[in-house]
């Protein structure tokens, strides 16, 4: 068969339908709106009353139905699963079937008011605002922390956890930099001290704690100077110019 972009078939009998998803499903993300039943067998059982449902059927073998509330589906099968649809007495019945564990859903659908199958890329997926987006940003412009920060290594692993990023001030001390992606509280300074206060001291050299964040809580800035380290404001506007730029 060939390919559009789309596909929509409005009020399709089932023997068109069950054709169409035989065809189709693997190449089409395939939406169906159908009053529906649904019965589950696997680790346990279950089934889901006739009504009208939204089910999705992907490439990789992904089977949602959902109602009409809530975010998660009220059925599903994972990736790897093996699709298959027939006619029968005048029902459309789509099966999906997971090897391991052996799991099925049986989908029966009368009337089917209407199928969507299409044709959705992959596209290039970008994390932004994670800790390991900020840190990333900073290895590439380390003047972001101050000038002359020279970016030594990522996620140092330490008896006592990871240092987010380790560096060199321009003085050749050490400089320890702990990044949080929301407002900076207590436990983080906590977690900086520690750092800090266990890292090698180098011959002639100062360890120097830094806290990077968006924001920091006024009990936190406190404890911070208490403890002689230090904070650098990274907000998400500040880093997203230098991630396009």
């Amino acid at each position: 068969m060939s390919y559009e972009k789309y596909v929509i078939l409005e009020n399709p009998d089932p023997a068109q339908a069950a054709e169409f998803i035989r065809l189709s499903w693997r190449r089409y993300v395939i939406v169906i709106f159908a009053r529906s039943m649904v019965t589950y067998r696997g680790r346990a059982a279950s089934r889901l009353d006739w009504d009208d449902h939204l089910i999705i059927i992907k490439p990789d073998g992904t089977l949602l139905v959902h109602g009409p509330t809530k975010r998660d589906p009220i059925n599903w099968q994972p990736p790897g699963c093996t699709v298959t649809s027939m006619e029968r007495d005048n029902v459309l019945v789509i099966r999906s079937r997971r090897p391991r564990p052996r799991e099925e859903v049986v989908i029966d659908c009368n009337p089917i008011y209407v199928i969507l199958a299409v044709d959705i890329r992959r596209g290039l997926f970008r994390m932004y605002g994670t800790e390991s987006w900020m840190i990333s940003i900073v290895m590439r412009h380390p003047e972001l922390i101050e000038d002359g920060f020279v970016p030594i290594a990522r996620e140092h692993q330490t008896k006592y956890g990871i240092i987010d990023l380790l560096g060199r001030d321009r003085e050749g001390n050490i400089v320890i930099c702990e990044f949080k992606r929301r407002m900076a509280d207590v436990q983080h300074v906590a977690q900086l001290a520690l750092y800090v206060d266990t890292f090698p001291r180098p011959k002639g050299a100062r360890v120097r704690g830094i806290l990077v964040a968006p924001g920091i809580s006024d009990k936190a800035l406190l404890a911070l100077k208490e403890k002689g380290l230090e904070y650098r404001r990274l907000n998400h506007a500040t880093l997203m110019k230098y991630a396009e730029g």
